[in-house]
Formats: structure tokens, C-alpha cells, sequence
């Protein structure tokens, strides 16, 4: 009897959450969307920003994609925002909340192996030899002395890592990146590097190796982990910016420049590793 107590105040209690999380999250965005203008006067200043941050187009922040598209993408934007505000921002913060930092780092390396074969068979198509060596070295490295790829033991020998996908790889060969274009669920890309992340998904191993149940459950995993990791740019952005479609398409372009570039490019408001603007 009292474990059927138990049962029922459970699910009551879970039915109370689930009805108060959405009325808490919809009033802070009446909040933010509908707050006065924000002012830059207490921003962080560009220089002391990670270079994974967006700088924000009214910054000068580069965004040079083109957008015949932006009817149907600023829905879509909105449509995913409106999910991700509702449902995977609350489940970030709780994974933040109740999971340690160092713990925290050592999931996000394991997810970080697990799309190693991808970057190996990449390095190959682009012609990349040493680094498609280097790539499949620390992913058999990570993999067995790295448990998983929990521990960069890798790093620590001098593997470091690197990345590469089929986006890339068509850049590489002076594929244009075509449209600005935002996907259900997936959210902002390109056309070139929508293809890309298809073909991606046909050379990831896990797609052969796994059921779809636990493909879909380990997807979705490292969904939360590589949203928690976004939470404080996110949050800045959402403070910061005039337009959040386009700021978060200025962000998408600046973030993917580095990708293709190894990390550097002109003008200074892409901003590189090591690299401040001036």
C-alpha cells in the first residue's frame, strides 16, 4: 500500500514539474524577447571572450552568408528555439547542475572518440595522410588506455586532436557552401554542409555497429552534452543581441570559418585561437 502511495505522489509531484517548467522558461522569454533594448555597456568585452563566443553583428561580428532562404529559416529558428528554450536548456542545466565539471569534461572526450572515425576517413578523402594516422592513432589510444575515451592519453603523448567532415571535405575540393539554410531539430547549416552531415552519418560507424533504440538514446546524450557546453555563449547571445536569427547566423558563419580555415581567417572579428582583435 504505501508503495503505491509512494508511486502516485511520485508521478503527482513529475506532472507538477512538467506543467511549471514550461509557465517558469515562458515568462523569462516574455522577459528577454520583450525587455527594453539591451546595451553592450556591460558585455564582456571581445578580447576576453572564448573563441568558440559569437561576436555579435552590431559588434561587427562577420556574417557572410547568403540567405534567399529567410522566410522559411527564421521560422524554423524560431521553432527550434522555442524547443530548445521549453525542453533542452532546463535538461542542460540540470546535467550541469548535478554532474561534476571534471566529469562533465570527461563524457564530452568520450562522445569526442566516438566521432573519431569519421574525422580518420576525412583526413583520408581530403588526402591527409599524417593526420589521418594521427586521428586513428588516438582513437585506438583513447579507446582502450583512455577507457572509452573518458581520458585523453592521446593528448598527453603528443596526438592532438584534430577535426574533419564531409563539409569540409567538399570545401576542400571548391565546393561552394551554397544557401544559408536552418534545419528541424538540426539547426543551422548550409546546403554543402547539410550533404555533408548525411554522408557523415553513413561513414559513422555506430550506425552499423548499434540498434536504432540505443543509437537514438546515445545520440540524443551527447545532444544534452554538447548543449550544456553552449549554455553561457548561448546566454550571452540571448542577452545581447538586437536580432537573435541573426545573430545566431553571424555566430554559425564565424564558428565555421574557423572550421575551415584550421582555426584562422581574416577579417580579426573571426576570431582565431591566440589571436585578439584589435
Amino acid at each position: 500500500m504505501r508503495s503505491r502511495v509512494l508511486g502516485c505522489r511520485i508521478t503527482a509531484a513529475a506532472i507538477v514539474l512538467l506543467l511549471i517548467v514550461p509557465v517558469v522558461q515562458g515568462c523569462t522569454l516574455l522577459e528577454r524577447f520583450w525587455g527594453d533594448e539591451p546595451s553592450l555597456a556591460d558585455a564582456p568585452p571581445i578580447e576576453s571572450r572564448g573563441a568558440d563566443w559569437p561576436v555579435l553583428p552590431r559588434e561587427g561580428g562577420e556574417d557572410g552568408y547568403d540567405d534567399p532562404l529567410e522566410g522559411m529559416n527564421r521560422v524554423f529558428t524560431y521553432v527550434n528555439g522555442a524547443f530548445d528554450f521549453l525542453i533542452f536548456e532546463p535538461l542542460a542545466r540540470l546535467y550541469r547542475g548535478f554532474m561534476p565539471t571534471d566529469a562533465r569534461h570527461a563524457v564530452s572526450r568520450a562522445f569526442t572518440n566516438l566521432a573519431e572515425p569519421i574525422v580518420v576517413v576525412n583526413h583520408l578523402l581530403q588526402l591527409e595522410g599524417g593526420r589521418a594516422a594521427t586521428s586513428a592513432s588516438r582513437f585506438l589510444l583513447n579507446s582502450t588506455v583512455g577507457v572509452a575515451g573518458l581520458f585523453d592519453v592521446a593528448t598527453d603523448v603528443g596526438l592532438e586532436a584534430d577535426d574533419a567532415d564531409f563539409g569540409q571535405t567538399l570545401h576542400r575540393y571548391g565546393v561552394g557552401e551554397g544557401p544559408y539554410l536552418v534545419l528541424p531539430v538540426f539547426g543551422p547549416t548550409t546546403v554543402r554542409d547539410a550533404v555533408g552531415f548525411g554522408v557523415d552519418g553513413l561513414i559513422d560507424p555506430r550506425g552499423y555497429l548499434l540498434e536504432p533504440t540505443p543509437r537514438l538514446l546515445l545520440s540524443l546524450g551527447e545532444g544534452g552534452v554538447r548543449r550544456e557546453e553552449v549554455i553561457d555563449p548561448v546566454d550571452f547571445l540571448v542577452e545581447y543581441a538586437l536580432d537573435h536569427y541573426d545573430a545566431v547566423r553571424a555566430w554559425n558563419y564565424q564558428e565555421r570559418q574557423r572550421e575551415l580555415t584550421d582555426g584562422c581567417t581574416e577579417p580579426i572579428y573571426v576570431t582565431c585561437p591566440d589571436h585578439s582583435p584589435e
